[in-house]
């Protein structure tokens, strides 16, 4: 039954997949707007194999709120993971600093433009692009981690830590954590036909940039698997994967990338520091304890 279930959940969610990717394509540009649904295709196929297809239905898909100091715990634990990523980006000379934000706001405006539109005219009277620059920060690391993108964080961890991990680890401990852990990195790799990337690399950096991403995200996914087991709640998962998403993006609005290997380099090692001293400290074990008393 465990593997029937499995089964039917990579089913649903590469149909789902595929039908998103072709619907971006036929769409051209208008596509990109997809890119937020794309990332709820792991909560919906959890949902229709557990309806259908996994006979404890619910049961184990904890869908409790949790501990109110854990989101606090945790909220810090991935912006000082953010942090860490963007000193690191710093050291290796990937980006350049802009704290007057003035080149995102000249990139943005000229995004309006394009559109037709006045970036400072859409803006409330007396609000400046600067005030809003400073609101979307402040917001990107406190307020605006709650929603939309508690739900968009909690497509993948339904999904991906709710559902598919703990399926994969009953099979194997390293199976739901090196097997997940990649299934989850190439899950994302198809957004790149939807928003596609202005970078050109040779082969041999493309070769290393796809190594460096494949093994960030599969310390990531370690990271965010150890929150979930731990806190029991997909929701707090959730919390964590959205604070480190949205945080990124507000530190980004000071920044300008000057090379975006070395940039990825950097998110690779911050990934693995952040495995390596979860593992140091003996806190994986949770793991076994978890599945054990699921068993």
């Amino acid at each position: 039954m465990r593997y029937k279930s499995l089964s039917a959940y990579f089913i649903i969610l590469i149909m789902l997949c595929t039908a998103f990717i072709v619907g971006a394509k036929m769409m051209g540009e208008q596509g990109a707007y997809l890119a937020q649904a794309y990332m709820l295709t792991p909560a919906i196929a959890a949902l229709v194999t557990r309806l259908f297809f996994y006979e404890k239905k619910f049961e184990d898909a904890n869908l409790r709120l949790g501990r109110l100091r854990d989101y606090g715990k945790f909220w810090l634990v991935s912006l000082g993971i953010t942090a860490l990523s963007f000193a690191f980006f710093t050291l290796f000379g990937a980006i350049r600093w802009d704290f007057t934000g003035q080149e995102f706001l000249n990139r943005l405006s000229a995004q309006f433009s394009s559109a037709g539109q006045d970036m400072e005219a859409s803006l409330p009277s007396g609000f400046t692009p600067q005030m809003m620059l400073l609101a979307y920060f402040i917001g990107g690391l406190t307020v605006f981690n709650i929603l939309p993108g508690l739900i968009t964080g909690f497509g993948e961890e339904f999904g991906h830590r709710g559902f598919m991990f703990p399926a994969l680890y009953q099979i194997k401990p390293w199976v739901g954590i090196l097997i997940g852990g990649l299934i989850w990195y190439a899950w994302h790799l198809p957004l790149s036909l939807i928003i596609p990337q202005k970078i050109d690399f040779s082969f041999g950096e493309s070769i290393l940039n796809f190594s460096a991403l494949g093994i960030g995200s599969l310390c990531a996914f370690i990271y965010l698997a150890y929150v979930y087991v731990k806190t029991r709640s997909v929701w707090i998962a959730s919390f964590a994967h959205i604070v480190m998403n949205n945080s990124a993006s507000a530190f980004s609005y000071f920044v300008v990338i000057q090379n975006q290997l070395l940039a990825n380099l950097a998110l690779a090692l911050t990934m693995i520091i952040v495995a390596v001293i979860l593992y140091r400290r003996g806190v994986l074990g949770v793991f076994e304890e978890y599945f054990q008393a699921e068993s």
